[in-house]
């Protein structure tokens, strides 16, 4: 059985499940591992870890423990009750209003996202061969995006949850600066400055340009000391791109700071709190989002909503808790993409977000509660009251699904697949 327990509750014997925070955040060579010394315990307490998951199946239990579910939920209903208490910022928006934005934004957001996916692999490349970075180039696409986000931010968000295993450096960097622009759009950045976070954004890890190649793809864990040549991309990409005409020092900083943590156990300069920056705060947020929603080697990618636990359990130590809480605002509690079943027994894909009522998304019905398909499928606002008064609202989430074992097409219902097709 997997359970949650403290660290302080830890015992020699007990077996580790998940250490709780990002793959290369905790100092042993396996994700999982069993306890042998107290010596094991201490240096996970030095690294700052607070809470792990253990199995009880493989190693000692504990009366302190308690189960995964028990902790899910415990954590998911005070992420829902924390950000509902901040507020949802700006009025509701119509239904067709917002519908026909949306649609609209998708076909417009695929050819810019394919368009950023093209200059990144062009500048990466670049940057591989030691030839100087088009700054000017880049500066261009994230002003497509960012008119993206002011048009609907949504739209291009949703193209974020694409993910190719064999293209994902240059998905992953478009994604970084997609989301980081959602999240400084949230914030109220201007947008000049909104410009100089998505440049560096999207250039975050051109530093891992300089990394040795036998290291940058290495199927498993890093040793420490490849770990600490891995760690040298940051101080390498702020060099590159303070060299690179028309970049900013600004969009510099990102590059830097994006694996600096609010506790001060980041890298490379291990700076803490507001002195990482702005532009690294937003960074470090949305860089973790997008890896640990991804698939690679060494692990699966979860889930959108589990990701999003994941960052608001990490707000207590990595992040900092006020842009966490932002970032949930901006994305939805159940992000777009999360296929979800109601109480209703209906089944149905997260397709836009109310951002006055975060709990209460539009969700678009793939599937009755009968398992009969909705042809076509129909879009319900789980604000709407129960017409038989039996209930407050009509309907309500009830569990979120994993889209593959449910049997849905995420990207075909949503229509937001293809964005290289779209170029073309």
């Amino acid at each position: 059985m997997i359970k949650k327990i403290a660290v302080e509750d830890l015992e020699v014997g007990m077996f580790i499940e998940d250490f709780n925070v990002p793959w290369m955040d905790h100092p042993f060579m396996s994700n999982k591992k069993k306890i042998r010394s107290a010596k094991e315990i201490d240096l996970i307490r030095e690294h700052g870890i607070q809470e792990v998951y253990i199995n009880t199946a493989k190693g000692k239990d504990s009366s302190r423990a308690v189960s995964v579910e028990e902790a899910d939920a415990e954590v998911r209903q005070r992420m829902e009750q924390e950000v509902a208490a901040k507020g949802a910022e700006g009025p509701p928006v119509q239904l067709s209003k917002e519908q026909a934005a949306f649609e609209e934004e998708v076909r417009r957001a695929k050819v810019v996202y394919a368009e950023a996916k093209a200059l990144v692999k062009d500048l990466l490349h670049d940057a591989r061969m030691g030839k100087s970075i088009d700054g000017e180039r880049a500066a261009e696409t994230v002003d497509k995006m960012v008119d993206s986000i002011f048009r609907n931010p949504d739209a291009i968000t949703s193209l974020s949850r694409l993910k190719s295993f064999d293209d994902y450096t240059f998905q992953h960097s478009v994604n970084v600066s997609v989301l980081a622009l959602a999240l400084g759009r949230h914030l109220g950045i201007v947008k000049e400055e909104l410009r100089r976070l998505g440049v560096g954004a999207i250039l975050h890890d051109v530093g891992k340009m300089r990394v040795p190649e036998q290291i940058l793809n290495k199927p498993g864990r890093l040793t420490d000391e490849e770990f600490a040549v891995m760690k040298t991309h940051t101080l390498h990409g702020a060099k590159i791109l303070m060299d690179t005409r028309n970049v900013p020092n600004e969009s510099a900083a990102v590059a830097l700071n994006h694996h600096e943590r609010f506790n001060g156990r980041g890298y490379p300069r291990g700076v803490s709190g507001m002195a990482i920056g702005k532009f690294g705060l937003i960074a470090a947020i949305v860089d973790v989002y997008d890896a640990i929603t991804s698939d690679r080697v060494y692990h699966k990618g979860m889930p959108s909503h589990q990701a999003l636990q994941k960052i608001y359990e990490w707000s207590k130590t990595d992040f900092y808790p006020v842009f966490v809480q932002k970032f949930i605002q901006c994305v939805g509690i159940y992000p777009i993409g999360s296929v979800v079943r109601l109480d209703t027994g209906e089944v149905g894909v997260v397709c836009r977000q109310n951002h006055a009522e975060l709990i209460r998304p539009w969700v678009r019905l793939v599937r009755k509660a009968s398992g009969e398909p909705f042809t076509p499928p129909v879009d319900a606002d789980l604000t709407q009251p129960d017409p038989e008064g039996e209930k407050p609202f009509a309907r309500t989430i009830a569990t979120t699904l994993d889209a593959a074992q449910a049997g849905v097409d995420v990207e075909a219902v949503l229509g937001v697949g293809g964005e290289d097709r779209a170029a073309a």
